[in-house]
């Protein structure tokens, strides 16, 4: 096995295509990633300000959104219609409507409707949008409210009670900032690192064992079936697990995220993903012994994966078709020991069910590999 090992770097090296796939890509793609979500928060979100009120309050109102790092204040809107054909058009995230006697209504003691238009079909930038309008607007209306009771002849104590009778406090647990490089990035990384190291692995494997190929010097060169194979796998496996190694460093080093986990127990969860991601690719090949559909499988497994992690929409509200896919996609169990280990400090009595339902996935998948293997020599189809 050591041989063929020796044999499979060498290849390599030589050949352009798996070289890109297993080495030049995944760093491309996790060079991309990074840059993209490296500013961690989303600023600057683009509103609309609808004034037909024209006072001070509505001004201070229009500085106090502007002055918030969530959104910036970029076209003054004279009506709703325009306000509309802005958001629609891409110009603006959301628009923030100030109704005419707004300031006047305000020193009656009255309340006013101040209403904040945003487009939720993009969910993140419009729930950005509504989170910065609602703190920038009751910052502004506060100190407001605040004065009119006390210019009532309230005494401070009594004013602030009255305005906020109960107390409350609210702690964001594990990302309370929304970094979307702890949210995002940590997940699309072992996302598209499942994709390319089960495609990956399915093309270095069809090199040998593919239609139009003699496998025989492959086989005794490792004495067996079985050895070849691994001989085949492991030096892949290893250049997966530097690059994904790689991405660690620049994910909990230069980028920041907490690493408050167990590190063993991320690295023996990080060798069965790619183990896992790898004989998803093996077992795709070995079955249709096509390369092409063979990728087309893989892609079908690993491409929408991301989906039934639970990050954007939670597993539990998924129907139990949907539940029991994810369950079988190894992401899905790395991405939680990740979070668990790097945000959450999950105790490892806990965190270790991951790992164990992803050695239980990569043993299914190498039980199902070495049956289809056995099954092809007992044709004739592979010569030992």
């Amino acid at each position: 096995m050591g041989r063929v090992m020796v044999r499979e770097l060498a290849l390599l090296l030589r050949r352009p295509v798996l070289l890109g796939l297993v080495v030049v890509l995944p760093v491309l793609l996790i060079a991309l990633l990074t840059s993209i979500f490296r500013a961690g928060i989303p600023t600057g979100m683009a509103v609309a300000v609808v004034d037909l009120d024209r006072s001070d309050l509505s001004r201070s109102i229009t500085r106090m959104l502007d002055a918030a790092p969530e959104v910036q204040v970029t076209h003054q809107a004279l009506n709703l219609s325009e306000a509309r054909a802005l958001i629609v058009s891409g110009a603006v995230r959301g628009a923030v409507w100030l109704p005419a006697g707004l300031e006047r209504d305000m020193t009656r003691g009255e309340r006013p409707e101040i209403v904040t238009f945003y487009d939720n079909q993009y969910m993140s930038a419009g729930s950005m949008v509504a989170r910065g309008a609602r703190g920038a607007i009751d910052t502004a209306l506060a100190g407001l409210r605040l004065s009119i009771r006390q210019g009532k002849g309230e005494a401070p104590a009594q004013a602030q009670s009255a305005l906020q009778p109960i107390p409350m406090q609210t702690h964001a647990l594990f990302n309370p900032a929304f970094d979307y490089v702890h949210f995002l990035l940590a997940a699309l990384v072992p996302t598209v690192l499942q994709i390319l190291a089960a495609a990956g692995t399915a093309y270095a494997i069809s090199l040998d064992f593919g239609p139009g190929r003699d496998p025989r010097d492959l086989v005794r060169l490792a004495g067996g079936i079985l050895p070849a194979m691994l001989g085949k796998i492991l030096p892949y496996t290893g250049a997966f697990l530097l690059v994904l190694g790689l991405s660690d460093v620049v994910l909990y080093g230069w980028l920041g995220v907490p690493l408050r986990g167990s590190l063993p127990l991320m690295a023996a969860g990080a060798v069965l993903f790619v183990l896992a991601a790898q004989l998803i690719g093996t077992l795709a090949f070995v079955l249709t012994r096509n390369i092409g559909t063979a990728a087309s499988i893989v892609a079908v497994i690993t491409a929408p994966a991301f989906g039934y992690m639970g990050l954007g929409f939670p597993r539990e509200a998924m129907s139990p078709v949907a539940q029991a896919w994810g369950a079988l996609i190894p992401g899905t169990w790395y991405v939680q020991l990740r979070i668990d280990q790097s945000l959450r400090a999950t105790p490892v009595e806990i965190s270790i069910w991951p790992v164990l339902w992803l050695a239980l996935i990569a043993l299914g998948l190498a039980a199902l590999v070495l049956a289809q293997l056995t099954r092809l020599h007992r044709t004739g189809t592979v010569a030992t």
